[in-house]
């Protein structure tokens, strides 16, 4: 196989902007600044430290930010987080003042890319990511490619219905997986059961110090994640779902009660040889999984225009 040119991948936050340059499966080298205001500031930023950090020709650069990117991933068609950017043409700007192709894409889904290609399950085809942070996200790689749906609203794993009667959730519906598994959702059930802490970190810590209510809350987390996995196995029959995102430092507390759900929910056939995981790539998911979705999408360029 002949070497790959470096990757420019950016993990674009409502927050923090991380630009990396990716080359041989490896992050070589790294810049992380506060996300200014306004789209043309966050573009020219983009622009200028991609190429500060090009030392030669670059195969692409790969943005993953919170949102739903275009069909035609050169844009964010709602952007809640960053409404400065709802379609504005982020790729064909950055195209512009770089001259290196540039796409962009949903971060849940560009995580996973890393995951699957870089991570806990290289090697593997087809594989479902969830994302558990402030939201529950996630991405589907099937045969290798990752499934972005006919609009790239796909992999909304946060807004699986778990209980039609449930807590609110930030999307409007009620009983969404986000409202049981997130570390925003974790932390609330804990005090609903009576534990006294703030965080999810808090809570996971009192719960390995035997704080029962805090147990209580991870319980229920993770079955409510072990309903919904369930449900993607017997819909997708993947090779592996991976548990990612910072919620998954608990996958200790987590994990025996997703096996429970399992167990009595997925197909015995679904179950044969799978794999649960816990992610290993930590913030650096989404910096490698850019780059292989810049490759993914070279590629399939390449084979279209043989045709």
């Amino acid at each position: 196989m002949s070497e790959k040119k470096p990757v420019i991948t950016v993990d674009l936050g409502g927050t923090n902007l991380r630009i990396a340059l990716v080359e041989n499966n490896k992050v070589i080298n790294r810049v992380m600044h506060p996300t200014p205001r306004g789209a043309e500031a966050i573009v020219g930023l983009i622009a200028k430290q991609a190429l500060e950090l090009a030392e030669n020709e670059v195969a692409g650069i790969a943005i993953a930010a919170p949102g739903t990117a275009s069909p035609q991933m050169d844009r964010l068609s709602k952007a809640p987080n960053l409404p400065e950017l709802n379609d504005y043409p982020m790729a064909a700007e950055i195209t512009k003042q770089t001259k290196f192709p540039c796409i962009v894409e949903n971060d849940a889904n560009v995580y996973a890319m890393g995951e699957v290609f870089y991570g806990a399950a290289r090697g593997l085809h087809t594989v479902v990511v969830y994302t558990l942070g402030t939201g529950v996200g996630g991405g589907i790689v099937l045969n290798g490619k990752l499934w972005r749906g006919v609009n790239g609203a796909a992999a909304e794993l946060g807004h699986v219905s778990i209980n039609e009667i449930g807590h609110l959730c930030s999307c409007g519906a009620r009983g969404c997986l986000e409202t049981f598994a997130s570390a925003t959702a974790m932390a609330r059930l804990a005090k609903k059961y009576g534990s006294n802490i703030t965080t999810a970190r808090e809570a996971y810590e009192q719960a390995n110090a035997g704080d029962k209510p805090a147990q209580q809350a991870f319980v229920r987390s993770g079955s409510a994640l072990g309903i919904a996995i369930a449900a993607i196995l017997n819909t997708l029959n993947p090779q592996a779902v991976v548990i990612g995102g910072g919620g998954s430092s608990a996958y200790s507390l987590l994990e025996p009660e997703i096996e429970k759900q399992l167990k009595v929910r997925a197909f015995p056939a679904a179950l044969e040889n799978f794999k649960l995981l816990k992610c290993t790539l930590g913030n650096d998911a989404a910096l490698l999984g850019g780059a292989a979705l810049i490759y993914e999408t070279l590629e399939t360029q390449a084979k279209a225009a043989l045709k």
